[in-house]
């Protein structure tokens, strides 16, 4: 997946411009500059992929991790390495978001899963936040579809890792030997990552992860 270029950019402004009442009612931008501070975010959102992938990557290595998960990250790996023919730089902006919003969200799953049953979190933020605004910018019933296709690729997991006593071993002997916390790790992907918008519900920004 090419990062997004100074072209698409505008058009990713032009999109927001039309996508913003889409947005959470509880997601309210700053009147100046609110549709650019998304767009910047939309922007890191895809360029994140390929360093979240990265960290992913490290942990099997590591954690000499085979099997379920191992897939698990390719099937992230090839959702923003498909190659999608392009007609306009409108579709090439909404292909970069498609695919970026399906790699995410399968390595939210994956991250959380592996931090909740094994404590082994992988990634040192919650991206659950900027999902669900790249959900609402990408529209519904579409996103659903995205996010029903993830939830079976979960599920499928979880029954994977269930079914290999050799996995969840590993996993264990993981949590118990690491010696500092992802944050640690990979204090870029965290500094990388963040954006202010304001919620209704509070009166000071609030960092999105």
């Amino acid at each position: 997946m090419l990062p997004l270029s100074a072209q698409t950019s505008e058009f990713l402004v032009a999109y927001l411009n039309e996508r913003i009442r889409h947005l959470h009612h509880s997601i309210n931008l700053r009147e100046s500059d609110g549709t650019k501070a998304l767009a910047c975010f939309i922007e890191r959102y895809v360029d994140l992929v390929p360093d979240f992938i990265g960290a992913f990557e490290d942990f099997l290595s590591s954690a000499h991790i085979t099997g379920a998960i191992v897939q698990q990250v390719v099937t992230a790996k090839e959702f923003i390495d498909t190659p999608i023919e392009i007609v306009s730089s409108e579709e090439g902006l909404e292909a970069h978001m498609y695919q970026a919003y399906l790699a995410h969200r399968l390595l939210e799953e994956l991250n959380d899963l592996l931090s909740s049953s094994y404590d082994c979190s992988v990634i040192p933020v919650d991206m659950t936040r900027s999902n669900l605004i790249v959900h609402h910018i990408i529209g519904e019933p579409f996103a659903n579809q995205i996010d029903g296709a993830i939830q079976l690729l979960s599920d499928k997991l979880v029954g994977a890792i269930k079914d290999d006593e050799s996995l969840q071993e590993k996993l264990r002997e993981f949590s118990r030997k690491r010696s500092n916390d992802p944050a640690t790790r990979y204090p870029c992907l965290m500094e990388s990552s963040n954006i202010r918008l304001l919620f209704k519900s509070q009166n000071t920004r609030v960092r999105l992860h």
